[in-house]
């Protein structure tokens, strides 16, 4: 799965923000006036940089200040749309300026300088992957042009159905002044620099005898075990003293060592764990199946199961691990570490962003008949394909006729991963599912490759990109006219 890369060309979501009434009181205020409620903000009638000033400069490219804010509202819109319950822990209040309002109490840094920083770093990465395309005579093509018209006519619907201009439904995110033809640099900047990222990384070769001995050099990142789990609790609560606690941690650990011992004198797995933890009246004993795991080193389990990846571990080996708390987990292992060899999948679909339509119930309407359509086609895959760039509003998988390959578990969202991999799941099905964007069409093209091939070939393309990354970001040159950097939004 192509990662690393910020792929910023998607229609940002504007977060919705409540009132609050904040006072920041200046050296000199007086009782009377710190209870007037009159929000008083240094930065708050600043003057804003011309934003088609240039603020960066490359080789080849002359950047404009409309292009940063692109980059640095993006981020800062992200933001508010991710944490927007959390944002008084945070700190942070959407309707002051962010150059008023403190990041880092430590460093002294402001909201301003971070979303600044975050912004001037996506937009180093597209501007110098842009320039070395440029250097390569790598132009945006008519597909490309497709999609951000695409992106800008969504953006164009939004602001009608919300009954404001281009203009004013922008400048609710972006703030005052962010034309089409503004946006619109910001965005072939943006898909410029992705195409040469593409390039490069579907350039990278990887051949199957480099992903086997990946496997085999890094099996605690890809591999599988299989093991017989038993969690003894160290019963204490918050009332308990100290001396108390650390009895209950005794009487845990001692509880699992008896366990062990059952283990290794000969008793079955299972016949330990029904021994040490008898059903209640009534139940039916454990089986084997119900104390067996798969699993993998995760961080969160890899202390755990670590023994199970060393040289020379073998099937019944038992191992004793406590963690902080004093629970204790008796381990064994039934099987070493093998390859995932489930099957990735490969999938098209079609976004209906259910903002364009009137009603949530207009929008699954439109799926359905577009699910019918495709269905009483003589060819369904080339009809969906059809359909994709006529209705789809998901930028990163139109020019590829909506497809998305090699996804594993896990990759997706719930609803759409629960598609995909339902176990019924065949070549040529078609269906929609609803969730947090909108309504997608669905369209299963076929099964792709063994999860553990896809993890390791990707991993082995990102640490060959990173490496070209940085000879790219390293040779290409961005200078920035630093006067103006401040005054990028208040």
């Amino acid at each position: 799965m192509k990662k690393l890369f910020l792929i910023l060309i998607c229609l940002i979501i504007a977060a919705s923000v409540v009132s609050c009434n904040v006072i920041i009181n200046k050296p000199g205020d007086t009782a009377d006036s710190q209870t007037e409620a009159v929000t008083q903000y240094e930065h708050e009638h600043m003057e804003l940089a011309d934003l088609d000033a240039i603020i960066a400069t490359t080789e080849h490219q002359n950047i404009p200040v409309s292009t940063l804010r692109y980059f640095v509202m993006d981020q800062y819109s992200s933001f508010l749309n991710n944490y927007y319950y959390y944002l008084s822990y945070f700190g942070l209040d959407p309707n002051a300026p962010l150059h008023d309002q403190i990041y880092d109490k430590e460093k002294g840094t402001t909201w301003y300088e971070y979303f600044l920083s975050l912004g001037k770093k996506a937009l180093e990465q597209y501007a110098k992957f842009a320039e070395m395309a440029i250097k390569e005579n790598i132009a945006l093509d008519q597909s490309d042009i497709d999609s951000i018209d695409e992106y800008i006519k969504n953006i164009e619907d939004a602001a009608e159905q919300n009954s404001l201009s281009f203009e004013g439904y922008m400048s609710e995110y972006m703030g005052d002044g962010m034309t089409k033809e503004r946006l619109r640099a910001a965005v072939e900047l943006s898909r410029l620099g992705y195409k040469y990222y593409l390039k490069v990384y579907d350039g990278i070769e990887v051949t199957a005898e480099q992903i086997e001995a990946d496997f085999l050099e890094n099996i605690k990142n890809y591999g599988l075990v299989d093991y017989s789990e038993a969690y003894v609790k160290a019963e204490y609560d918050e009332t308990n003293t100290d001396e108390e606690i650390e009895a209950a941690k005794v009487a845990a650990a001692d509880k699992a060592a008896a366990f062990k011992a059952l283990v290794e004198g000969g008793k079955s797995f299972v016949e330990a764990y029904n021994e040490t933890f008898p059903p209640a009246e009534g139940e039916a004993p454990l089986e084997e199946s119900d104390l067996l795991v798969t699993g993998a080193a995760n961080a969160s389990s890899l202390e755990k199961l670590a023994f199970m990846f060393e040289e020379g571990a073998k099937a019944g080996d038992i191992n004793v691990y406590t963690d902080e708390n004093g629970n204790v987990y008796v381990v064994q292992c039934a099987a070493v570490p093998y390859k995932n060899t489930q099957k990735t999948v490969n999938v098209r679909h079609i976004l209906l962003d259910s903002s364009a339509y009137s009603t949530e119930e207009a929008a699954e309407a439109k799926a359905k008949e577009l699910v019918e359509e495709i269905k009483a086609a003589s060819d369904p895959k080339a009809k969906f394909i059809e359909l994709v760039d006529q209705h789809s509003t998901d930028p990163g998988s139109i020019a590829t006729g909506g497809l998305y390959e090699n996804v594993c578990p896990g990759d997706m969202v719930t609803e759409f991963n629960d598609w995909c991999f339902d176990p019924a799941r065949q070549e040529g099905d078609v269906g929609y599912v609803l969730t947090d964007y909108g309504f997608h069409v669905m369209y299963f093209d076929s099964f792709g490759d063994e999860i553990w091939r896809v993890d390791c070939e990707s991993a082995l393309r990102d640490t060959s990109f990173e490496k070209i990354a940085d000879d790219v970001y390293a040779s290409v040159a961005l200078t920035y006219n630093e006067e103006l950097t401040d005054r990028i939004t208040r």
